[in-house]
């Protein structure tokens, strides 16, 4: 019988567990899950050392978007504690100018409790375009960012616009890595995943199709599946 793998969850910017429903309950039988809420600190180094507090001595990582990087702060900080790294929809690339264009909008909007406003602007860039104007979507998203709150808005954008080229560390992870994106995200395209893939010895690069920023909502099942691929690969 094999054991339970523990997982630490990083979301998004402005998500969180809700993000992980459909994988956190089908993969319930092989793994166990504590969501991390990165809204603490303004720092990637403060949130990764706050992130890995409740975890065991080892334990896997499953990072979206810019969770990943506070994974990959983890993996400065811990590397030998990590015995997996799931990478979804991410870049190890320093923040980039039209990433800082987009965030100071979100922030006035957010400033003034207009969350749903927030969420709208953005669901273009989150959801493939056949899912822009999925209502489920849309108010999941509006959902999230009402409960991470203006404040914890502000200190992601603060950890996240000063978060450090990780591209250097890449040759160095050497856990099993999964790294998968949707074809069509705008905000970290395939060739930042592809990077990643590069980068880390013997990663898995998996691209969905027709598919934005936000794999676990569009293809909850494909992206479980691959998952529990990614698990059963721990050998545990």
């Amino acid at each position: 019988m094999k054991s339970i793998i523990p997982i630490l969850v990083l979301p998004g910017h402005l998500c969180n567990g809700r993000l992980f429903t459909h994988q956190i309950s089908r993969l319930s039988d092989v793994a166990e899950f504590t969501i991390a809420e990165l809204y603490g600190a303004d720092s990637v180094q403060d949130l990764a050392a706050q992130a890995v507090e409740p975890m065991p001595e080892q334990f896997a990582i499953l990072a979206n978007s810019m969770g990943g990087a506070v994974a990959f702060e983890i993996m400065r900080q811990n590397s030998k504690r990590i015995m997996g790294l799931a990478l979804v929809g991410t870049t190890a690339r320093p923040e980039w100018p039209v990433q800082s264009a987009r965030r100071k909008p979100a922030a006035e909007l957010a400033a003034e409790g207009k969350f749903g406003a927030v969420a709208e602007m953005y669901a273009p860039v989150f959801f493939h375009p056949e899912r822009t104007q999925d209502g489920a979507h849309v108010r999941s998203l509006e959902l999230m960012i009402a409960e991470a709150g203006y404040d914890g808005l502000r200190n992601q954008q603060k950890a996240f616009s000063g978060r450090p080229d990780s591209r250097p560390d890449l040759e160095g992870i050497t856990c099993p890595t999964l790294v998968l994106c949707g074809r069509d995200d705008i905000i970290t395209p395939p060739e930042m995943s592809e990077e990643i893939a590069t980068g880390i010895p013997n990663a898995e690069l998996m691209l969905l199709d027709t598919c934005g920023h936000i794999p676990m909502l569009e293809w909850p099942d494909h992206t479980t599946d691959a998952l529990r691929g990614w698990l059963e690969g721990l050998g545990i």
